[in-house]
């Protein structure tokens, strides 16, 4: 597991190969609510977690 501090308006780079995903963190409020904006192709499919745990238990 990778830690990182961010400001708002840095973003954070994962790349694979040709393929770069960037997540950019736009607001931090002092209620501990972080806005992040996710620049990625359109291969990747980006769902909050509890959207995919849903799915996992709708479908077995």
């Amino acid at each position: 597991m990778l830690v990182l501090e961010r400001k708002s308006g840095e973003s954070i780079i994962i790349q694979n190969g040709e393929d770069v995903i960037e997540i950019i963190v736009d607001k931090y409020n002092k209620g501990g609510v972080v806005k992040l904006i996710f620049n990625a192709p359109l291969k990747y499919v980006i769902l909050r977690k509890e959207l995919t745990s849903k799915q996992e238990k709708c479908c077995t």
